[in-house]
């Protein structure tokens, strides 16, 4: 009985043994495609990348660089130059010059609203003459007390008054004296006040404190003007006035190199206006005082001769010499090209530079004289302002588009 129902229970039994195994999928050619196509992807979008390359332009050398001490930056200005505002509060009834009027010192600029300094000038000329008919009056009355005082005195010694009198008339003449004082200086005081009347009226008239240029107008007929002009920002201001014939640049000079400059030291001034001239110039003073912020002094540099068509506010470059140039030596047609020698590399035995033009980079021989510092000059090669590449790299390709990077960035 029991064997029977063991037999039951095996018939009952899974073997598990038996279970047919379930096949895994093969997955591994798939991973293997998706791990070349990102391969590739990645292969494609560095090829496509725009490299980025720093650059330096082909100047041109400038005279007296040889014996330049150091250089520095500034603007020009002028010694004389103000904003030229009136002297008293008014309207503005006219503006009697332009921009770019050449004006002489003393000639009219604008003209002030008149009538009222018209009226106060009326009134106070009215008050000194009040004043000199009340100083009359006043004299010709001391000189009665003065006259009476005598006649008391004489009548006073034949004993004709009594003393009361005689001093009764004493302070009467002592108090016409006294009025007299008083009307002279009520006089004197009408007298100032005049004056300043006719000082206000003639303040009506703005007139050039010195020989220039008008280089801004600043104001139009009808506005209200205060007597008061402040940097930046106009609040009387008529017109601005520039001295073209004291033009000067001052640069900007750090202060570890204020020892290197010297008074009446040789300078030659290049101006970003006239890159193709260079003007003669000297040291003429060294402001005493430092920028605290920038660390740096300012430096005047007057011109030598002032050039046409100089304008304030250019910007300059300053080169400070060693020694005086010769005569001649800013005409010499001998000007050389120099580039940063990091650019120049060899290729099968030619000196070429990588030009970027167009955002593509370009081959261009040169032909190298002689290395001045960190700089090379070149007999031949591309046109000033050209740019090239500094230290290319050498998988660099002709025609390959490029990304430029300045110097500093």
């Amino acid at each position: 009985m029991a064997e029977a129902q063991a037999q039951k229970l095996d018939v009952l039994r899974i073997d598990r043994a038996a279970r047919p195994r379930r096949k895994l999928p093969r997955r591994w050619p798939l991973w293997v495609g998706l791990l070349l196509i990102l391969a590739l992807a990645v292969t494609l979008l560095g090829t496509n990348r725009v490299p980025s390359v720093q650059v330096a332009e082909v100047r041109e050398a400038r005279p007296g660089e040889q014996q330049t001490e150091l250089t520095a930056t500034g603007y020009v200005s002028s010694r004389r130059r103000s904003v030229i505002a009136p002297q008293i509060p008014g309207r503005l009834v006219s503006v009697e010059v332009d921009e770019g009027d050449a004006v002489k010192q003393g000639q009219v600029l604008a003209r002030l609203d008149e009538r009222d300094a018209r009226v106060i000038e009326a009134r106070a000329q009215a008050d000194l003459q009040a004043a000199t008919q009340r100083l009359v009056s006043t004299r010709a009355t001391a000189a009665r007390a003065k006259q009476d005082l005598a006649r008391a005195e004489q009548l006073a010694k034949a004993q004709v008054i009594t003393p009361a009198s005689l001093q009764a008339a004493q302070a009467a003449a002592r108090a016409m004296s006294a009025e007299v004082r008083l009307a002279v200086a009520q006089r004197v005081a009408a007298e100032r006040a005049a004056e300043a009347a006719r000082l206000q009226l003639t303040h009506t008239v703005v007139r050039a404190p010195f020989q220039g240029t008008v280089v801004r107008k600043l104001a139009d007929e009808g506005a209200v003007l205060a007597p008061a002009a402040i940097e930046q920002q106009n609040v009387g201001g008529i017109v601005e006035l520039v001295d073209l014939s004291a033009l000067e640049v001052e640069a900007e000079v750090s202060e570890e190199q204020l020892p290197r400059i010297q008074k009446d030291q040789p300078a030659l001034v290049f101006l970003d206006a006239y890159p193709d001239q260079t003007f003669r110039a000297q040291v003429r003073s060294v402001r005493p005082t430092i920028d605290r912020a920038k660390a740096t002094a300012t430096v005047n540099v007057q011109f030598e001769s002032i050039p046409p068509g100089v304008l304030p506010d250019m910007g300059a470059r300053v080169a400070f010499l060693k020694e005086e140039l010769p005569p001649d030596a800013l005409e010499r047609e001998d000007a050389t090209l120099r580039v940063l020698s990091s650019s120049v590399v060899k290729d099968g035995g030619q000196s070429l530079v990588w030009v970027v033009r167009d955002g593509r980079l370009v081959r261009q021989p040169v032909r190298v004289t002689q290395k001045v510092g960190d700089e090379v000059v070149l007999a031949e090669g591309p046109p000033p302002g050209t740019q090239v590449v500094v230290s290319p790299e050498a998988k660099l390709r002709a025609g390959r588009k490029v990304k430029v990077q300045t110097e500093g960035g």
